[in-house]
């Protein structure tokens, strides 16, 4: 629907054929109407058992767990495919003769089967727990376990396996001073044989200090802080990474009678060293509770990333005459806060809750094998991932004279008024790849995230709202037809085609409209870096609950609730004509009512 322009064609000509031109060949409804269709069949098995069995008989406190899943999917495909026919329908205004032209005949059903998705996941856990408190002043518990997860899926070097095994001790004296020690070892089918496991050990502290008499106080029911800090590993990467690939290589002559032959080559090295990706994990926090009522929650936390796998082509010469191998040679930081209050009270027969949660999360690349860059503007280190680059606008050419009068000369095409005008960042006048500087935020997740919700009740009637937003979080508008307007003949909106330059129009927003596209400005640039943040009603919820004395009216009735709810109700953001969370030509996010009742019984 963004590409075809409104009127080229008609969905169906006067012949009960699907309308279309030379140019324009996706009929939309042709698409979902005229191209046949596909059938699926799904088997789909969840198995679970579990057991749990007390030890006391060797010693008091000792239990004994296991459990086994097995989940089995698999999809068939009944295809009964087609290609729709199509043909223009033009008139002459003049003598209003129509003419039907054949651009394309219908295809042959066409019939087939497939398997899709295949896949066993199986997962073991074993669990020995032991539970002893001893002169009343101490509690200890210690757990060892199991696991293995391994997941078995129909392509080929799809499959992996995962174990862990984990010792943990949890000691408390006094109710008040906490320990926590663990060590984990894991080994992952993805890595090196020989080189497989990994150990990474964690310890937790804590302080319940409202357990001390000189804080003890009626109104303080609970005021803890707690330190932490451990090691964590991943090894979520692709099959078979520490192996070198061979693939097809070029020609070469050999035997007596010279010939040229057909040859393999060495067309990836594998990955040397290879391991696990480490996060070094800090954080230190403080939990509140208050008159029954209050909930505070507070943490601040330092995430160190180690031995990241990263392309490792931006510290080796291009003389190696292969594809640089990766290496685990990342190092990433993070750090943030994230604050929670919660507030719940009751006055008579009227209940009210009001809550909030804030958070901020910076992430910084410390190394990521970044090729030489000759100004320290373009080096992507330091900066967030998923920075965004481009050229910083400074104007739009109004005339030619303003073009060819300007020292600062763009070398990205030919420019003409209505063009972008870019910032000359290093003082060559020149406007070429080295004058991409950091725009906004990155483009991956909101460096901040907050919400806050408000609900009461009232005899049976309450009702209850969610808002939640996001800050300090960019979004290139780089969507087809409407920020990308006519270029590979997709259509223009409405927006950019008023907001467009022309003479007339000089103070536009958008540069000139164009049907072969421009490289001056349908780049990355500050003018299509948007800011995303946003505020949303993201729940809505009005409901009535009938009392436990007309309920015991209504036999065999225990419980009915009646509702009407909402979600994504709206949205205060700076990008008007889009969803800040759905930036694309394709379908939005909509809004959604929802009408019904709970009945228990």
């Amino acid at each position: 629907m963004y590409k075809v322009p409104s009127g080229a064609f008609p969905a169906k000509t006067k012949n009960n054929v699907y309308g279309g031109t030379t140019t324009y060949a996706n009929n939309p409804i042709g698409y979902i109407a005229g191209t046949g269709y596909a059938r699926s069949q799904g088997r789909v098995l969840y198995a679970d058992m579990e057991l749990t069995q007390s030890l006391d008989f060797i010693t008091k406190g000792l239990t004994f767990g296991a459990r086994i899943s097995l989940d089995n999917y698999a999809t068939y495909w009944d295809n009964n495919a087609k290609s729709f026919g199509y043909e223009s329908a033009t008139i002459d205004f003049a003598t209003g003769e129509e003419t039907y032209k054949t651009l394309r005949n219908e295809g042959v059903l066409s019939f087939g089967s497939s398997v899709g998705d295949v896949s066993n996941h199986f997962n073991l856990e074993a669990r020995v727990n032991y539970e002893h408190s001893w002169e009343k002043d101490h509690k200890l518990n210690v757990a060892l376990m199991y696991s293995m997860d391994k997941n078995t899926q129909k392509e080929r070097n799809e499959s992996t396996a995962f174990i862990d095994a984990i010792a943990q001790a949890h000691y408390v004296y006094k109710n008040r001073y906490m320990l926590d020690v663990s060590f984990s070892g894991t080994a992952a089918s993805v890595l090196e044989p020989g080189n497989r496991w990994g150990i990474f050990p964690a310890l937790g502290l804590g302080w319940i200090l409202s357990e001390e008499n000189y804080l003890k106080r009626n109104w303080l029911n609970l005021l803890k802080v707690r330190a932490s800090y451990g090691i964590a590993g991943r090894a979520n990467y692709d099959m078979n990474l520490f192996n070198s690939v061979y693939g097809v290589g070029s020609g070469y002559y050999f035997k007596d009678n010279i010939t040229s032959l057909g040859g393999m080559k060495e067309s990836r090295l594998g990955v040397t060293g290879f391991t696990y990706e480490k996060s070094h994990k800090a954080n230190f926090g403080v939990d509140l509770v208050a008159w029954n009522r209050l909930l505070v929650t507070a943490d601040a936390f330092y995430d160190h990333r180690t031995d990241i796998l990263v392309d490792a082509s931006g510290t080796m010469s291009t003389v190696l005459g292969i594809a640089a191998p990766k290496q685990n040679t990342g190092v990433v930081d993070n750090y943030g806060v994230e604050l929670a209050a919660k507030w719940n009270d009751r006055i008579g027969d009227f209940t009210y809750q009001a809550g909030a949660m804030f958070s901020y999360s910076k992430n910084e690349i410390v190394e990521m094998n970044e090729q030489y860059r000759p100004y320290e503007y373009l080096r992507r280190t330091g900066k967030s991932l998923g920075q965004i680059f481009g050229y910083e606008v400074e104007g739009i050419y109004q005339n030619q004279k303003e073009i060819d009068d300007r020292e600062v000369k763009q070398y990205l095409s030919e420019v003409r008024p209505g063009d972008l005008m870019f910032k000359d960042q290093n003082g060559d006048n020149r406007i070429d790849e080295y004058d991409q500087v950091a725009l906004g935020y990155n483009s991956t997740c909101p460096e901040i995230y907050c919400s806050f919700d408000l609900g009461a009740e009232y005899k049976g009637l309450g009702f209850y709202a969610l808002f939640q937003g996001a800050g300090n979080y960019s979004k290139v508008l780089n969507v087809n037809s409407v920020y990308r307007p006519l270029v590979s003949n997709n259509t223009v909106s409405t927006h950019y085609y008023e907001n467009r330059w022309t003479k007339e129009n000089p103070n536009a927003l958008y540069p000139r409209l164009t049907y072969s596209g421009s490289n001056n400005n349908y780049n990355t640039n500050s003018l299509w870096v948007a800011d995303a943040s946003f505020l949303k009603l993201r729940t809505l919820e009005v409901y009535y609950q009938f009392s436990p004395k007309v309920m015991k009216k209504v036999s065999p009735l225990r419980n009915a609730r009646l509702f009407a709810r909402a979600h994504d109700l709206f949205s205060w953001d700076k990008i008007d004509i889009m969803d800040p969370e759905a930036v694309k030509a394709g379908h939005p996010l909509m809004t959604q009512y929802t009408f019904g009742v709970n009945l228990t019984f």
